[in-house]
């Protein structure tokens, strides 16, 4: 089968990219001039320069595909300018539903986030139906659920729309603001983080991005047009997080528990030295805001309707350390 992806350079697309063409695809991937795609013209995916905001080039690279897979967007927590974010997540997510519309395909899977959904009611893990929570919104979940929405718009005017919301992804990927737990785990080994944010009792759903890659399959394969489904691992607080990943150390590190209230003064003052610099802050208030709370979730949808699993987040851990182990990051 012929198929498109957006954000086939990227964390989660790189992973589903390569699945589909190991599995005989062929594999038709938008990339910006600058992405790095070594790996996958090894693998056979045909490239097409373009990006979101280019609707010929999507056109142009989506002609005679059956399926689509829109996962590229901007997974940032900062930039200086703030239309980035309306602009790849929302104005090219329209590009690429445009395109599907025009050109007929069999079905689209648009990847929005977890984050969009609002924190754990009395502890309970929040499910596709829990009503959303703006005012806790970071500017990427903000324009993540406009897009989602959008799409909901299409799949309303009979384009087979299904929506993905992954949780807290990690694992084998760039070690960066968009995997951000391996960036922990590969700084506490390293000795260079420090703390434990809050009281440690802030809970995340994390899972290893090979699950979600191969959520994304099943959504294709089984999703229903217009629903969402959460696809998540397990919900860990910051102390079993860090503990999870001292189990694997000769001689854990110590950590220091930092209240919120003194890391949002520090966001803060990073957030008035960015507006002045222009230079990237080591952390937002608007994400410093999301840390005391229970943000965990629950699969159960995907699970019964996709057929999906993921690991245990023990082994997801210590898969993740064995990779940045043999990659000679730590």
């Amino acid at each position: 089968m012929k198929i498109f992806i957006t954000g086939a350079t990227g964390f989660i697309g790189k992973h589903l990219a390569l699945k589909l063409a190991a599995e005989g695809h062929r594999v038709h991937a938008l990339a910006r001039p600058s992405a790095a795609t070594e790996d996958l013209v090894r693998a056979g995916v045909q490239l097409f320069k373009g990006d979101l905001l280019a609707p010929g080039s999507i056109a142009e690279a989506m002609q005679d595909c059956r399926e689509v897979f829109h996962l590229a967007g901007f997974a940032r927590a900062w930039h200086k300018d703030r239309s980035t974010f309306h602009r790849v997540n929302v104005t090219g997510t329209k590009n690429v539903l445009d395109a599907a519309m025009q050109l007929g395909v069999l079905k689209v899977v648009a990847a929005s986030t977890a984050g969009v959904f609002p924190p754990a009611l009395n502890g309970r893990p929040v499910t596709e139906t829990a009503a959303r929570r703006p005012d806790l919104y970071t500017e990427y979940e903000r324009t993540k659920n406009e897009g989602e929405e959008l799409a909901a718009k299409y799949a309303a005017r009979g384009l087979p729309v299904v929506i993905i919301n992954p949780t807290k992804v990690f694992g084998p990927g760039p070690v960066d603001e968009s995997n951000s737990a391996t960036l922990m785990i590969r700084n506490y080994l390293r000795g260079t983080w420090k703390i434990i944010p809050g009281n440690g009792k802030g809970v995340m759903d994390y899972v290893y991005v090979e699950d979600v890659a191969e959520g994304i399959r099943r959504a294709m394969e089984k999703g229903r047009p217009g629903e969402r489904y959460i696809l998540g691992g397990e919900n860990v607080s910051y102390d079993r997080f860090f503990k999870t990943v001292a189990g694997y150390m000769e001689s854990p590190r110590r950590l220091f528990k930092m209240p919120v209230a003194l890391i949002m003064s520090i966001a803060g003052l990073d957030a008035a030295k960015a507006r002045i610099t222009g230079l990237k802050p080591l952390i937002t208030p608007e994400w410093v805001r999301k840390i005391p709370y229970n943000w965990s979730k629950d699969s159960a949808k995907a699970k019964s309707e996709l057929g999906y699993s993921a690991r245990p987040f023990d082994e997801a851990v210590r898969l993740t350390i064995a990779w940045l182990q043999q990659t000679r990051q730590v």
